[in-house]
């Protein structure tokens, strides 16, 4: 299997190197930090798998994977994920991605979750009941409705960040993070800001690690 990886930390590629490097049906055929970089590797080298990085700078990992899977639909991508909440790697899945691989699991974890996308099936670390439950479309928290944008806009307003700050870190214009806002809004069922911090605190969701 010819594995591409798309990740934006020298130290965790250096990591996917040596826990593959002793398994001799997986091969690493490309890296690069980023997405717009995939992209051209993507047509060039034909992998059969891509490792994402979700914080892929510039393009993120979200917009990474849509224009993946545009490129090619039927590419297997596995996300390498940091965000800890289970339903945020749902709404990855549900978005594309065909497995989400935690950042802070083994080198003998990733090589299974590996072979599990590579063979087509879909793979989440555990794959408990709790997720499936969440994706078969059962009522989930109202922020669990929201796509991987808007939570992480959502996270932003309530860990104090500025607008302007906001977009220039993800590279929006403010009109687009004015936006974003008001859908957030809209989907928790707020009028404010202080509403939506209100909501946050009531569901015992930790912004600072964001």
């Amino acid at each position: 299997m010819q594995i591409l990886i798309v990740e934006h930390f020298p130290v965790i590629r250096a990591g996917i190197r040596q826990w593959l490097s002793s398994e001799p049906d997986l091969a690493i055929v490309g890296e690069t930090p980023s997405a717009e970089e995939g992209m051209r590797l993507i047509d060039a080298l034909r992998p059969d798998l891509v490792l994402l990085d979700i914080t892929t700078p510039r393009k993120n990992g979200y917009e990474a994977l849509l224009a993946f899977k545009e490129r090619r639909q039927h590419l297997p991508i596995l996300i390498i994920n940091g965000r800890p909440e289970r339903f945020y790697a749902a709404q990855l899945m549900n978005n594309g991605a065909d497995g989400c691989f935690p950042a802070h699991g083994s080198g003998n974890e990733l090589i299974r979750a590996i072979r599990i996308v590579g063979s087509g099936r879909r793979y989440l670390e555990g794959e408990t009941p709790p997720l499936q439950t969440e994706m078969d479309g059962k009522p989930r928290a109202l922020h669990e409705q929201l796509n991987p944008r808007e939570y992480e806009i959502f996270h932003s307003i309530c860990r104090g960040e500025r607008l302007t700050d906001t977009a220039d870190r993800l590279s929006l214009s403010l009109s687009t993070v004015n936006r974003y806002r008001k859908q957030v809004l809209e989907k928790i069922g707020v009028d404010d800001i202080p509403g939506l911090i209100r909501y946050a605190i009531h569901q015992g969701i930790d912004s600072s690690q964001y």
